[in-house]
Order: structure tokens, then C-alpha cells, then sequence
């Protein structure tokens, strides 16, 4: 004998549910729309950072900073090198160093805090690698990047010890007595020998882009939510007594 179902919605658990299921679709439809608009910004991105550098542009001109985020620019001066900061980072093959950041005079009078680039955890001191410190003028080219605030679970910047973990571009100005601080990083390329130190080029197009996984999580959880309902009200019918 075939066992017959029946589907026997009870109020409550409806009244619950469609909402809840209502809300995971939601979400998970933003989440589309939302990785969208990151890959079409990454992609605008990509593009800028292909363009032909332009001069470096005055700080007034600077109104909004995305607008200029990884875009190519030149400029001429001479580094400071006596006022070098070192950022901890990890640098190719994922060996520990640091990225260092030295400011530069412009032709303009202005400073431009540069990362010039990576170098291995033991030649953090400049006395270690003499051949990175390049005297009188040069000429660079880079792309700019906005200033970036500590991420979860950094370190605070360490100050007093002119060790920093993060990108607070006015921290490390203060720290250096530097005014008329460009607003932007430059972070420069890299040198066209890749055995050269420090190793520049230390930018990437690198957004986190988790959208789509919040996506299926937000979708997967609707799936789960309508099994769950069904089973909780589907029942197998109670055959009637034949009557003789």
C-alpha cells in the first residue's frame, strides 16, 4: 500500500517563516547588486592603474581621494632619507620585512610620503643596505593610494619606535615634523632588475570582494529554512478504519 502525505501548514510556524524567508532573499539579492558594483569597481580600478602616469597634482586639487586612488603619476625631489619609517609587511615568497616609507622633497616644496618598496626582515637598518639609499635628485614613478586606518586584530603603530602597522599618513607626518604633507601615499614601482631592493610595486588591486559567498550563505539559509518548514509540516495520513 502507497503511504499518502499530507501538507498541513500550522499558523505560527507560517507566520514566522515567511518573513525569515523573506529577509534571507533580501539579503542575498543586495549582496548580488553589491558584488556587482565591486567588480565593476575593481575593474575601473584595473583600468586606471593601466593609464599613463600623469604629474603628481597639487594637493588642492585633490577633492575627493578615490577619485585619484591607484592612479599613475611622476614626480622629481630628493628622499629624506634620514626621516625613513618601516612598515611591517610580508613581502615575496612570504618572507617578513618591511616596507619602507621615506619622505620626499618635491620640486614644488611639497613632501610626498613614498613607499619605495620591501626589504627582508634583516635589513630593516639602513646601514645594512647602503645601495638602497639613492642620493640627490630622482625621478619616480608610482601609483597614489589613500591613507588606510587599523584593521582588526593590528597592532596599534608604535610610535616612540618609528614602527608603524598601518597607513596613518598624518601620525607618520607628525612623527616626522613633515608640513605640507601631500594627502595621499605614492607607492613606487618597481625596479625593471626584480633581485633590486626595495622592492617596489607593492600595489595591487586587492578589495575584498566576499559578496558572493555572503550571497550563497544568505541563499543557502532560505534553501534550509523552506526544508525545514516542509518537514515540520508534512505528515503521513492516517488511514480510516474500513468500516465492514
Amino acid at each position: 500500500m502507497l503511504k499518502k502525505f499530507a501538507f498541513k501548514p500550522r499558523f505560527w510556524p507560517t507566520v514566522i517563516t515567511i518573513p525569515a524567508l523573506i529577509i534571507l532573499c533580501i539579503l542575498g539579492n543586495w549582496q548580488l547588486d553589491r558584488l556587482a558594483w565591486k567588480l565593476d569597481l575593481i575593474g575601473k580600478l584595473e583600468e586606471r592603474m593601466g593609464l599613463a602616469p600623469v604629474d603628481l597634482p597639487k594637493a588642492t586639487e585633490i577633492e575627493r581621494q578615490d577619485d585619484w586612488e591607484y592612479r599613475p603619476v611622476h614626480v622629481s625631489g630628493h628622499f629624506l632619507h634620514m626621516r625613513e619609517m618601516t612598515m611591517y609587511r610580508i613581502g615575496p615568497n612570504g618572507r617578513p620585512g618591511y616596507d619602507l616609507f621615506t619622505p620626499l622633497l618635491s620640486e614644488g616644496g611639497n613632501y610626498v610620503l613614498v613607499n619605495r618598496g620591501w626589504v627582508p626582515e634583516d635589513l630593516k637598518q639602513q646601514h645594512l643596505r647602503p645601495e638602497t639609499i639613492p642620493l640627490g635628485e630622482v625621478k619616480l614613478q608610482g601609483v597614489l593610494r589613500k591613507p588606510w586606518s587599523r584593521q582588526r586584530f593590528a597592532p596599534e603603530n608604535d610610535i616612540e619606535n618609528n614602527q608603524w602597522y598601518f597607513g596613518d599618513l598624518e601620525a607618520m607626518a607628525d612623527h616626522q615634523d613633515l608640513n605640507n604633507i601631500f594627502p595621499m601615499f605614492l607607492y613606487a614601482n618597481a625596479y625593471d632588475d626584480p633581485t633590486k631592493l626595495p622592492v617596489g610595486g607593492r600595489t595591487r588591486v586587492d578589495l575584498v570582494n566576499n559578496h558572493l559567498d555572503y550571497a550563497m550563505t544568505w541563499f543557502g539559509l532560505a534553501i534550509v529554512l523552506v526544508i525545514i518548514y516542509l518537514i515540520f509540516h508534512i505528515r503521513r495520513e492516517t488511514p480510516n478504519p474500513e468500516i465492514h
